[in-house]
């Protein structure tokens, strides 16, 4: 192959596809207003801005603050014999509400992505179609719908919309990373066994952080729950290494509708590993300058000397 083109979302919005991620807030609050609202529950306000970035935003729960909610609306009983039975209620309420708000979000997108309106045929750009191959973050069709890429020479890294798999949704934070955004409060580690009688004897001694204690195991329920929704990267790359083979020797590299987002910049160094850097010919898009620093940046960190930046409405055929 002598041509490999990385596709990103900005790829289909110059297509016309309403694909951004305030397009699929906008089509919630039409379809869906109580999952808009559930989310608000546990985050906050979210605007168009934070749905715009809505994957790295989902890394962004201020845990101690939700769960410390949960926890007050469960308060167990301290002084009853059944006070082991209702410690871990805080605990698996956050599991529970977390759990159920990310199983949502992750059907009505696949959902909202199944309907996404068909490109523009007018916006159909240049490409090379011999000797090229195809990696895309976008879980539509265009390139093999408008432009006939047979499949074999195209990855959807995060799924496709006609696979039967689960999209591959979710931030890029770590489960330290996480914790360290919300810190644990000082106090003494519970007791091994959580039996009525050591719980008992430790209340006994310590009421006063018995509370504390309740509100520490359903913060880190909420960190769990959170960092469950990392996107698993490492094992994606691992699981697609024919694909990456496949690139070595490539001449050309065309980089458009990408973000530069850092949840899908590994995917990005797997490919830069692989090839001859020096002597491959890169062209980048950027709509109207928006990710120019980040693109500069990517430059000049890889010592990518040919290079040029375009925009896609300049490759638009006539």
């Amino acid at each position: 192959m002598k041509h490999l083109y990385i596709i990103g979302n900005g790829f289909d919005i110059h297509h016309e596809i309403n694909s951004k991620y305030s397009d699929f807030r906008y089509w919630l609050d039409n379809n869906y207003p109580l999952l808009l609202e559930s989310v608000e529950e546990v985050y906050g306000y979210c605007d168009s801005d934070w749905w715009g970035d809505f994957e790295n935003n989902m890394a962004l729960l201020n845990a101690v603050e939700f769960s410390g909610r949960i926890a007050y609306e469960n308060e167990p009983d301290l002084l009853s014999e059944h006070c082991d039975s209702t410690w871990t209620d805080a605990q698996i309420e956050v599991e529970n509400r977390l759990n159920a708000i990310y199983n949502e979000i992750r059907e009505r997108f696949h959902e909202w992505i199944k309907q996404l309106n068909n490109p523009n045929n007018d916006k159909k750009i240049e490409l090379t179609l011999n000797d090229s191959i195809f990696f895309t973050f976008n879980y539509t069709k265009t390139l093999e719908n408008l432009y006939k890429i047979p499949s074999s020479n195209i990855i959807h890294i995060h799924g496709c919309v006609d696979e039967n798999e689960d999209f591959i949704l979710g931030h890029g934070k770590s489960h330290e990373y996480i914790s360290s955004k919300n810190p644990k409060p000082e106090f003494p580690n519970p007791p091994a066994e959580l039996t009525v009688e050591v719980l008992e004897q430790y209340y006994e001694e310590r009421a006063e952080l018995a509370e504390q204690l309740h509100q520490q195991l359903a913060r880190e329920a909420a960190i769990d729950r959170v960092a469950s929704q990392q996107k698993p990267v490492k094992s994606i790359i691992e699981k697609n290494k024919p694909f990456f083979e496949r690139v070595k020797g490539v001449q050309n590299i065309h980089i458009y509708g990408f973000s530069f987002s850092e949840i899908d910049m590994p995917y990005i160094e797997a490919i830069i590993d692989v090839v001859d850097i020096k002597n491959t010919n890169w062209d980048i898009s950027d709509y109207e300058k928006e990710n120019r620093l980040k693109i500069n940046e990517f430059i000049s960190d890889h010592n990518i000397k040919r290079y040029s930046i375009i925009e896609l409405s300049n490759l638009i055929l006539k």
